[in-house]
């Protein structure tokens, strides 16, 4: 684990089949703190004070392989994480007990199976590395602790959840009102880093059509040269 402070290197040891205490290997995580300061505050003013007072709250260093899981459908989420590096495909099973992509989520962008997480239920949704992949993860017991203690993480949360409802409904609205060939070029506007790093399987299930219909659609974008 590591904490929320600024002053000098902050190193922690990282879990897994690693050395023991005599050849442990440390990691200087100081770099990755400013990125996740930055994506906080994007959803509301975060005091210095707040910073300071919670210097030392606990987080948690995650590597994935590629394929591996960061929640499975039918889990009790506990934690949260922000992506390092890597990309991931949050997912759900249809009613024919086919696998869906709903969003990619790559760097700089939080990770949560989130009404999971806030009514600690079984998730609905996947969440799965399809590249190597490393967060930095909050648990789910200093999440509700700064819930509890201050309205500022309050109002951050609630407007983090606005943006993911608002992220619902368009992506609903795009399934349910556009046709493919538009949904592929929203797709491609939306996630501009995601279609040279996912297979052509994801984007298709992504966009709810067959591979073989996203082929041609691309074939007929190629060749109007959209």
């Amino acid at each position: 684990m590591y904490s929320f402070h600024r002053n000098g290197p902050i190193r922690i040891k990282l879990s897994g089949n690693r050395p023991d205490r005599k050849g442990s290997k440390l990691m200087d995580v100081t770099p990755y703190l400013p990125l996740i300061r930055h994506a906080l505050m994007k959803f509301g003013p975060i005091p210095e004070a707040e910073w300071e007072h919670n210097k030392h709250l606990s987080v948690e260093p995650l590597h994935l392989k590629k394929e591996q899981h960061f929640v499975k459908i039918g889990d009790v989420p506990d934690k949260l994480g922000f992506i390092v590096s890597g990309i991931f495909r949050v997912y759900y099973n249809t009613e024919r007990g086919e696998e869906r992509v709903f969003i990619f989520r790559s760097e700089n962008r939080f990770l949560s199976a989130y009404r999971s997480v806030l009514e600690s239920e079984p998730s609905g949704f996947g969440i799965q590395a399809l590249e190597p992949s490393f967060l930095i993860c909050l648990p789910l017991r200093e999440y509700k602790r700064l819930l509890a203690e201050s309205t500022c993480w309050s109002n951050v949360s609630r407007q983090y959840m606005e943006d993911l409802l608002v992220e619902k409904e368009q992506r609903e609205k795009e399934l349910l009102s556009i046709d493919a060939t538009s949904r592929y070029l929203s797709f491609k506007t939306r996630y501009p880093d995601v279609e040279n790093r996912v297979s052509q399987y994801h984007i298709a299930s992504y966009l709810g059509i067959t591979p073989v219909a996203l082929s041609r659609i691309r074939k007929r974008l190629c060749e109007k040269k959209v």
